[in-house]
């Protein structure tokens, strides 16, 4: 008996040891890599993004940031989360596992093309450190009171400035991007659906909107919030004083990060 124990502990130890190898190794693929020098030390020294939250954003989002003369207006570090959904009572890789998804977030004040008006870019990603159990289409949102007086830009009745990517790596990554939210609210903001592959070893996604103002100087709170659905079914969102949101529910997981920005 003790012998079998000592077996199934070694065997689950390989399988947390390997997990965390993998997840290394695909960190050398994240934009962290393909960006230049002089692009990590503007990144790094002039827009303030810590060497440790570059993995959370795609290349392509670093480049926006760089392009655009950014300045940062929140200060933010990544959040881990431990998903209910994720565990049971037996014993397994997942009971070692310190969390299951790590959610982050930020904003930054950049070059306006709309003259008078301030614009504001709004950046959140989710990151699975686990392969999770349930697999079905996930969403995130990204809301903010409507008191703010923020707008969106609009064309032909379409939310402009929005982008939401969906990445699933398996032997290789596997991304699809939208420009089109899944939901929104004029005012209160926007959300986007994510397709999570059940077969796929590493997963993550970014979304990200611009908003615009007038105030020449404020302050808000913004609401990232992700919903993980664990049971058949689709993933609500509905708007609250705090802006709009996944709605949490029978089903859905829903976790919260939240951020202060301050521009002037």
């Amino acid at each position: 008996m003790k012998k079998t124990f000592s077996l199934l502990l070694v065997v689950t130890l390989l399988l947390v040891f390997s997990q965390s190898s993998f997840a290394n190794d695909v960190d050398t693929v994240s934009s962290k890599n393909e960006l230049t020098l002089e692009e990590r030390s503007i990144i790094l020294n002039e827009i303030g993004i810590k060497e440790d939250e570059l993995k959370y954003y795609s290349t392509e989002a670093l480049r926006y940031l760089i392009e655009n003369n950014a300045v940062k207006l929140s200060v933010s570090e990544p959040q881990d989360y431990f998903l209910q959904s994720e565990h049971s009572e037996e014993i397994g890789t997942r009971d070692l596992t310190k969390s299951d998804i790590t959610l982050y977030a930020n904003a930054f004040e950049v070059n306006s093309d709309v003259p008078g008006s301030k614009k504001i870019y709004i950046y959140g990603s989710y990151t699975w450190e686990v392969k999770p159990l349930f697999a079905f289409t996930d969403k995130m949102s990204i809301g903010y009171p409507v008191t703010n007086e923020w707008y969106l830009r609009t064309s032909a009745g379409n939310i402009l400035g929005h982008e939401s990517n969906n990445c699933n790596y398996k032997g290789q990554w596997s991304c699809t991007k939208s420009t089109v939210p899944s939901n929104h609210d004029i005012g209160q903001g926007v959300a986007a659906a994510y397709d999570i592959w059940a077969d796929s070893n590493f997963k993550q996604g970014d979304l990200t909107q611009y908003v615009y103002t007038t105030k020449k100087e404020g302050k808000s709170n913004i609401l990232l919030r992700y919903g993980h659905r664990y049971l058949t079914g689709s993933v609500g969102v509905s708007v609250y004083p705090s802006g709009l949101a996944v709605t949490p529910a029978t089903g859905t997981e829903t976790l919260d990060y939240n951020i202060t920005i301050t521009w002037n």
